[in-house]
């Protein structure tokens, strides 16, 4: 926040002022402090004061002045504007935490994503487990080396995922795939699928064949990063790019682990929020992608809207108010 001055007839009126700033689109959020300039002492008071109800203000501006910036095929105006203001405050709250609590808090973020995104493949570690085994060592009792595995996997996934800084390509998801099958298919670990004979359960979708994997997968990268470009919005374009994965299906086990890693992947390179998988909405995440293999597009989209802007919205609101008193 940073002080300004305008004139009416002469005479000076001043305010609190915070700048937002979504895609190509500017506000002003601006607070009224009176015709006298504040000492240096009372900026610092003002900006106490007012520090909550401006940084409400400003998540309301990023909502609307996103639903003008970015073009969206499938998303509607109002699901523009609620993805902006989960945007604009994680943002917000990262800028507000210590290190600290921002470690603490990727920390058990990490944890659930991981216990969630194995468990919708059939993992039965509960949340319990899977943080004792990721941040302890420590390992479950009468589970299964490969479902140990299949958790524990994810720390190597992360410290790849944090060290990586290109683009989406082949050679990335080939990785990501290695160190999520390590220990568990070594054979296939790493490797595109080289056969034609599986398929999704319960679909009768025509996978692409073996042959054509990798220009596929080059294909819908380039088409993400154009669509990008273009201004289409992010969260849309990763949800579709997710999609058109795993109807690729490019490898002959791990489809659905890999392609939620770089769906988030996606969404943390443009500062969204990652989106958790929840075990508990697991029926939603397939109802979603069945909506895809439909062409019901906007049907799918929403669910993953409605999932992210569910679990960030209000829990987000409440640290940044938190924060700021």
């Amino acid at each position: 926040m940073r002080l300004e001055v305008s004139y009416q007839n002469n005479n000076p009126r001043y305010y609190l002022v915070k700048d937002v700033r979504v895609c190509t689109k500017n506000a002003k959020i601006k607070k009224y402090l009176g015709t006298t300039v504040p000492t240096p002492e009372d900026l610092d008071e003002y900006k106490k004061k007012y520090a909550l109800e401006i940084e409400l203000k400003a998540v309301k501006a990023a909502g609307r002045l996103g639903s003008i910036a970015y073009k969206a095929q499938y998303l509607t105006k109002d699901q523009v504007s609620l993805l902006e203001e989960v945007h604009y405050l994680t943002r917000a709250s990262s800028r507000l935490l210590t290190k600290s609590e921002s470690d603490a808090y990727e920390q058990q973020f990490e944890v659930k994503y991981v216990q969630g995104t194995t468990a919708i493949e059939g993992n039965t570690l509960s949340l319990q487990e899977a943080g004792d085994l990721l941040l302890h060592g420590i390992v479950p009792h009468a589970k299964s080396l490969r479902e140990v595995n299949e958790v524990q996997n994810f720390k190597s996934v992360k410290a790849f995922r944090e060290s990586y800084k290109g683009h989406v390509n082949p050679e990335f998801m080939k990785k990501l795939h290695s160190l999520i099958m390590h220990n568990i298919d070594e054979e296939s670990a790493g490797i595109f699928r080289r056969t034609d004979d599986i398929g999704i359960v319960g679909t009768d979708i025509q996978l692409s064949p073996s042959v054509m994997i990798e220009d596929e997968l080059k294909e819908i990268s380039l088409y993400y990063y154009k669509r990008i470009k273009e201004g289409y919005h992010p969260f849309e374009e990763a949800v579709m790019y997710h999609y058109f994965f795993e109807t690729i299906h490019p490898f002959a086990d791990g489809n659905g682990r890999v392609g939620r890693e770089i769906l988030n992947y996606m969404l943390d390179w443009q500062k969204y929020p990652r989106l958790l998988f929840l075990g508990k909405d697991r029926a939603r995440y397939i109802g979603a992608l069945r909506h895809g293999n439909s062409e019901k597009y906007p049907e799918m989209i929403t669910t993953f809207a409605d999932l992210i802007i569910g679990q960030r919205m209000n829990i987000l609101k409440n640290s940044i108010k938190n924060l700021l008193k």
